[in-house]
């Protein structure tokens, strides 16, 4: 009998990656809570400075958390659920580069739309908790602010490789490559994990001010992933999103535009929204089609792990 995991149960081969999610997030935790237990003490004094020299144990941090909580059990649930762990997981051999610039093109088409929703969510009241999430809101940005502190070409190169590209891969091959995976197998509906995965997604970046960008991201980034079967894709476009945030805090005392970008400072109208949304449809549609044609070439007979 086989006992790779994708000839198991649905339900045991989901069971199996939570358990794995949560091993590592407990690990993460433990190492965090023991290596940088004063960090975290410094950022929820709002009016403590912050040293210079935190700012390299902070990124330490970050690799900490994109290799421990996202890397490592993606690429474990990729190996015990297919001799082919990696396909398994979405990280194919080919990319199609007209796909690679759809994909591209499609990130900077749905911008608009996703920062008209940013403002929406900006101004949102939750009632009771809302002291609470300004608070939590406070300390985000401070995390994010601290991150980004670049003074040189070298601070910019870094945080592009620990901000940008590090990111992208952790938390496409965790939440598109597995459990996006897990759930459409679990569900037999692939909107279902699609949504799921984009929610789960949001909320574990802990921001509530901004989680529906941050939801209609990992929606476009689940859909393309689930037309394509090919993690590449989502990689860069996650990449080129992380990367353009990066730019956008450096080049911002040098740009006006940059500037407002780097503080969430651009208003969008509805009719723009809507063009953007309409012409991001079209470009998915488009990335379908083209997938279609390429899947063929790609796609083995070997019980299909190419297929979500």
């Amino acid at each position: 009998m086989n006992t790779y995991l994708k000839y198991q149960p649905p339900a045991i081969q989901f069971l199996s990656f939570l358990m794995l999610a949560a091993g590592f997030f407990f690990i993460d935790f433990l190492i965090a809570s023991y290596f940088f237990k004063d960090l975290y003490a410094l950022l929820q004094d709002k009016t403590a400075a912050i040293p210079s020299h935190f700012t390299a144990r902070f990124k330490w941090g970050q690799v900490l958390t994109s290799t421990v909580s996202f890397i490592i059990p993606a690429f474990l649930f990729g190996y015990f659920s297919s001799p082919r762990a990696l396909p398994y997981i979405g990280v194919q051999k080919t990319v199609s580069p007209v796909l690679l610039f759809a994909s591209v093109l499609l990130l900077f088409c749905v911008q608009p739309f996703v920062g008209w929703l940013g403002e929406i969510n900006g101004r949102m009241n939750f009632g009771e908790m809302q002291k609470v999430l300004l608070e939590k809101e406070a300390i985000y940005n401070r995390v994010f602010k601290v991150f980004l502190q670049m003074n040189s070409v070298g601070d910019l190169l870094l945080n592009l490789l620990i901000m940008a590209l590090l990111p992208a891969i952790g938390e496409e091959v965790f939440f598109r490559g597995a459990l996006q995976k897990a759930l459409h197998r679990l569900s037999n509906n692939p909107w279902v994990a699609i949504i799921v995965t984009s929610a789960v997604f949001g909320l574990l970046h802990g921001t509530f001010f901004k989680l529906l960008p941050i939801f209609t991201l990992g929606l476009l980034l689940s859909t393309v992933y689930h037309v394509t079967r090919n993690l590449w894709y989502t990689i860069i476009i996650h990449f080129v999103n992380n990367a353009f945030a990066v730019f956008a805090v450096y080049y911002a005392n040098s740009s006006e535009i940059m500037k407002k970008l780097s503080n969430d400072d651009i208003s969008v109208s509805v009719f723009v929204a809507a063009a953007s949304m309409l012409i991001s449809l079209g470009i998915i549609y488009f990335i379908k089609k083209k997938s279609d044609e390429v899947l063929p070439e790609i796609v083995t007979n070997e019980d299909n792990d190419y297929i979500a």
